[in-house]
């Protein structure tokens, strides 16, 4: 009983702790190099992007108008 309890414990200790750990994007901007920065950037230049294109195009076709903005705003794909 009591191995299930400190298991349970240390499984909601790492859904906790995950929470902390920075988001993964699958773009990088190579002229940033402090990682908080770029977050909050990306976050900033999806936005700029979403608004610009508007709710057309959807689906599959929306992506690559994404990955277009994107990159004019000098943001990379990662490998």
């Amino acid at each position: 009983m009591r191995l299930k309890l400190n298991l349970a414990c240390l499984c909601l200790a790492a859904c906790l702790l995950g929470g902390c750990l920075p988001k993964s994007k699958p773009w990088t901007h190579p002229s940033e190099p402090d990682p908080r920065k770029e977050d909050k950037l990306y976050e900033e230049d999806l936005k700029f992007c979403e608004d610009k294109i508007g709710p057309q195009p959807q689906g599959d076709a929306r992506e690559p108008v994404m990955a277009d903005c994107l990159k004019r705003l000098g943001w990379k794909p990662k490998d």
